[in-house]
């Protein structure tokens, strides 16, 4: 019942006019799997197809999990692996748009099914602080920059959401995108190096307390974000099906 229900969702969203997907192949100094641009009429991805599901349907890849029959090494030995992907519209297409043809093609070349499941969880809440966001407005137009430099990890043209991604990889919860932030920004996030090389294992504790929360007050303090830890219900991505597509 739920492939019924995906693929009947699949046949109502828009599609590419032409697209390409080849699997990645390494140029001897290691996969790059590191471009993302979306322009005013298609995308030009080269990333791992976990990452490529996340931008499809909006949310960090913490989110996307396999069902109790599959593995996670046999979930992500799929999702690892790096595909460039060039597609395009026959016209100009909002972003949101061309978020529904990248569904499409996923469904039909990597014959992707999911549905989605929630559950409740011990979260951080990402929320504007006091005094209002401060993240820059960035311009409509342009591709997405996702960078580690000595200054913290870069972004430009990205969605508030990101840093949702970002922090989740690190902390000992989830963190939930709260903020109500729906522009493009530019902004930089400094972690504390300690959590870098080491991240914190999860945690489902009942408890709403948290004290690592108050550890990012300084680091979302320019940002005009702050953690508030609490529970919070969470809608996963549930892969039920996934292929390797033939190349093109």
């Amino acid at each position: 019942m739920v492939h019924a229900a995906a693929q009947s969702e699949a046949t109502s969203r828009p599609t590419f006019e032409v697209a390409s997907v080849k699997l990645h192949k390494d140029d001897g100094v290691g996969p790059r799997n590191s471009r993302t641009t979306w322009g005013p009429q298609g995308v030009d991805l080269e990333r791992p197809l976990a990452f490529i599901i996340s931008e499809a349907y909006h949310i960090p890849p913490g989110y996307i999990v396999g069902p109790s029959s599959l593995t996670k090494e046999a979930l992500w030995g799929a999702l690892s692996q790096g595909y460039d992907i060039v597609a395009k519209a026959d016209h100009r297409v909002s972003r949101d748009q061309l978020r529904l043809m990248l569904q499409s093609l996923l469904a039909d070349r990597f014959q992707l099914t999911m549905h989605r499941e929630s559950k409740v969880r011990s979260v951080y809440r990402l929320v504007v602080a006091k005094g209002g966001p401060k993240l820059e407005d960035s311009e409509p137009v342009g591709d997405l920059v996702m960078s580690r430099t000595p200054e913290g990890f870069v972004y430009r043209h990205a969605e508030a959401f990101r840093i949702c991604g970002l922090l989740s990889s690190h902390l000992d919860r989830m963190v939930v995108d709260e903020t109500g932030l729906k522009g493009l920004y530019n902004f930089t996030v400094k972690l504390p190096e300690d959590l870098i090389r080491n991240a914190l294992p999860k945690s489902d504790l009942p408890s709403p307390d948290s004290p690592t929360a108050g550890r990012f007050a300084d680091v979302l303090k320019p940002l005009g974000l702050q953690l508030i830890a609490g529970t919070a219900s969470v809608e996963y991505l549930v892969v039920d099906h996934v292929e390797r597509p033939t190349e093109n």
